[in-house]
C-alpha cells in the first residue's frame, strides 16, 4: 500500500509538472500570437507609408504632365485665334474689293482700289508662319522606368539579426 501510495504521490507530481508546463506552453501560444499581430501591424504600416510615397510622386508626375498639357494648348489655341483673326479679316477684305470691282464711278473706283491694294499687300505680307515646331504635341519625354524600383520592391526581405 506504501509502494502504490508512493506511486500515486509520484504520478500526482508528474501531472503537476506536465499541466505546468503546458500552461506555460499556452502563454507561449499566446505571446506568439500577440508578437506575431504587432509585427503584422508594423508590416502594413510600413508598405502603407510605401503607398503613400508612390501616391504622392504619381500626384506630381501627373501634375508636370498636365502643367505642359496646359502650357502648349494654350499656345496652339492662342495661335488658333490669330490664324482665324486673319482669315476673317482676309475674308473681309475679299468682300470689300469683289464690291468695289462692281462700282461703277470710275473716281470712285480708283479711290477705293489704291486704298484696297495697300490693305491687300499689307495682309498678304502679314506674317502667319508662327507654328509649333513638328513634333510639339509629344509628350513622350514623360515616360519613366522603375523596372528596377519595382525590382528592388520585389526583393524586400526581413531584416536578419535586428
Amino acid at each position: 500500500q506504501s509502494e502504490l501510495s508512493d506511486g500515486i504521490a509520484m504520478l500526482v507530481a508528474g501531472n503537476d509538472r506536465i499541466q505546468a508546463i503546458i500552461t506555460q506552453m499556452e502563454e507561449i501560444c499566446h505571446t506568439i500570437e500577440e508578437n506575431s499581430r504587432r509585427q503584422k501591424q508594423h508590416l502594413g504600416l510600413r508598405f502603407d507609408a510605401l503607398y503613400g510615397i508612390l501616391e504622392e510622386r504619381k500626384k506630381e508626375l501627373l501634375q508636370s504632365i498636365t502643367a505642359e498639357q496646359e502650357a502648349k494648348l494654350q499656345r496652339v489655341r492662342g495661335l488658333i485665334r490669330q490664324y482665324g483673326d486673319h482669315l476673317e479679316a482676309s475674308s473681309k477684305l475679299v468682300e470689300s474689293a469683289i464690291q468695289a470691282m462692281e462700282e461703277p464711278q470710275m473716281a470712285v473706283y480708283l479711290q477705293h482700289s489704291k486704298e484696297l491694294l495697300k490693305k491687300i499687300t499689307d495682309m498678304s505680307k502679314a506674317s502667319m508662319s508662327s507654328r509649333p515646331e513638328p513634333g510639339y504635341e509629344n509628350m513622350d519625354h514623360f515616360s519613366i522606368n522603375v523596372d528596377y524600383v519595382a525590382e528592388m520592391l520585389r526583393t524586400i526581405e526581413f531584416q536578419t539579426g535586428a
